[in-house]
């Protein structure tokens, strides 16, 4: 069952791909909303935890993270789509909702993970450096270390010095 959702969840990438999503300019200012896409549950804490530091408390911070043990309202797995593709209703809601900023942990690490980043609405994605995010970010870094919250405080910065 599982190689038939990612079949097909590959072939609705490809679909999709060249597809041009129009994105507004938002300055820092304007930022409320920030989304995190993460690769397991401990990035995403760690993710929330460094995206708070550089935030003011008006800004939701909302995340999901892909894990296919765990069943949780922030985890989605294969299980969360049906065999032809579709999201759940609640991976479909989080997918919809508009973020003004959608921060990626990891790179997509399996063709349902990319899907996701893939139809996020997002005014910026940003993240690290893969050639699998050349096509899916705005703004990528280059990791520096093997702390993820650092490399996160690094991409922030940058990211608030070029909007």
């Amino acid at each position: 069952m599982k190689w038939i959702k990612k079949l097909v969840v590959e072939l609705r990438i490809k679909k999709n791909k060249g597809r041009n999503v129009e994105k507004s300019q938002k300055s820092i200012e304007d930022i409320k909303s920030i989304h995190i896409l993460a690769d397991s549950y401990e990035n995403l804490v760690s993710a929330t935890a460094a995206v708070a530091k550089h935030w003011s408390s008006g800004v939701v911070i909302e995340g999901r993270y892909y894990d296919e043990e765990r069943v949780d309202e922030q985890s989605f797995s294969p299980k969360n789509f049906n065999l032809i593709g579709i999201p759940d209703h609640d991976l479909q809601h989080f997918m919809d909702q508009k973020a003004d900023i959608m921060l990626f942990t990891c790179s997509p690490t399996n063709a349902f993970m990319y899907l996701v980043a893939q139809n996020k609405s997002a005014d910026y994605k940003i993240g690290f450096h893969h050639d699998l995010n050349d096509q899916l970010l705005d703004i990528m870094l280059a990791k520096e270390d093997s702390s993820l919250s650092s490399n996160i405080e690094n991409l922030l910065k940058y990211l608030k010095k070029i909007i």
